[in-house]
This record gives structure tokens, C-alpha cells and sequence, in this order.
């Protein structure tokens, strides 16, 4: 009568570890989107700014970033590239493209999933700018904003572009 105890325990003991073992199912690595500035060295967000904040902005002028991004995830995803001031002048001011196509203030990047993608953007302040921008001091900061593929593109800065105000990040 022991005998028959100690098989069902053992034969209830392997059946439960299988059952956990097939729920469990293949582990998965933990999934990152990270940056790059040399497409080599890849983090999670950038270790130094995209714009030299020491540099002097008039009208007309342009400055391009290049940066790498790798979307290490198996979902595809949309990296939203905006541009921004503390003075809200400079911001109606700005403008970013990507690979020389013009947006407002928020340039939309589709990243498949596990894609690697090298990204030239390039800010620009209007011809337009006002006297407000002369003769005064701003931060201008270049923001990088990961969101899944199903988000609506930019839809925060839809309503800003040169001479408009709009929704600050």
C-alpha cells in the first residue's frame, strides 16, 4: 500500500512539473530601443546633447544631428524628433527634418521592429524669425520621444509650426 502512495506522489509531482514547464515556455530576452551616436556604442538614451548649446542662432540658419537608433524590440515603433526652446519665441522659430524632408517642430521616424536606422536631423530657424528672437538667449534642445507604432505621429505638435504656438513636450 506504500509502494502505491510513493508512485502516485511521484507520478503527481512529474505531472505538475510538466505542466509549469510547458506554461513557462521559452524565456524571452529583455527587449530595449537604444541609441547610438556613432552607430558602435549602443544606450538607452543618448550621454551627451544633440545640439551645442553654445552656439549662436539667427534667422536662416541650420544645424544637422546624426544619430543611430535600434529598435530592439519585436513590435514596430515610432521615434518622434522634436524641437524645443524655453523661449517660446525661439520655439515658433524651429523646425526639424529628417533626410531633408521638412516637418514643424516633431519629425516622425518609423523603426520596424529590429530595425538599426542612422537619422540626420537638421534644425532649422526661420528666415521669418522675429525681433524677439534678436539679441536675446534661449536653450534650444533636440528631444527624442519613443512611442509604439499604433500612437498617432507628433499629434502633440500638430496645431505648432513657424509662427504658431503650440503644445510643449
Amino acid at each position: 500500500m506504500m509502494n502505491n502512495a510513493v508512485v502516485v506522489s511521484a507520478a503527481g509531482a512529474a505531472f505538475l512539473a510538466i505542466i509549469v514547464l510547458i506554461g513557462a515556455g521559452p524565456a524571452r530576452p529583455v527587449q530595449f530601443v537604444t541609441y547610438s551616436t556613432d552607430g558602435r556604442l549602443w544606450l538607452q538614451s543618448l550621454a551627451e546633447p544633440l545640439v551645442d548649446k553654445d552656439v549662436r542662432w539667427v534667422p536662416g540658419d541650420s544645424r544637422t544631428s546624426e544619430f543611430h537608433v535600434h529598435n530592439g524590440t519585436d513590435r514596430d515603433g515610432r521615434l518622434q524628433v522634436i524641437v524645443d526652446s524655453d523661449d517660446s519665441a525661439f520655439a515658433r522659430a524651429l523646425s526639424v527634418s529628417i533626410a531633408g524632408r521638412a516637418f514643424g517642430a516633431c519629425a516622425p521616424v518609423d523603426v520596424s521592429a529590429g530595425e538599426q536606422k542612422r537619422i540626420d536631423a537638421t534644425i532649422t530657424m526661420a528666415d521669418t524669425a522675429g525681433n524677439d528672437t534678436r539679441n536675446s538667449s534661449a536653450e534650444i534642445d533636440l528631444v527624442l520621444r519613443w512611442s509604439d507604432g499604433t500612437s498617432s505621429a507628433c499629434s502633440d505638435f500638430a496645431s505648432r509650426g513657424p509662427d504658431q504656438e503650440g503644445a510643449q513636450p
